[in-house]
């Protein structure tokens, strides 16, 4: 099976605390197609999403994101 992994970047609007990314970070890893997802602890509103772009694209990651109740922004990669 081949496996197209992208990365992205996504900016969230939002303040969050460490406890809050972490479980907004599992809860975005629980998404189809979704590989890892990252920050790190000095700039918070930046996550790095690895993703399968043959089951999810960027724009349904950007989507999640806003369900959970969150203004972010894809900015890269």
């Amino acid at each position: 099976m081949n496996t197209r992994l992208n990365e992205v970047i996504v900016h969230i609007d939002e303040g969050l605390d460490e406890d809050a990314l972490h479980r907004l970070e599992d809860g975005i890893r629980q998404d189809a197609g979704v590989v890892s997802v990252g920050h790190n602890p000095e700039k918070p509103h930046i996550l790095m999403v690895v993703y399968d772009s043959d089951s999810i694209h960027a724009s349904s990651l950007l989507h999640s994101f806003k369900e959970r109740g969150l203004h972010a922004q894809v900015v890269g990669l």
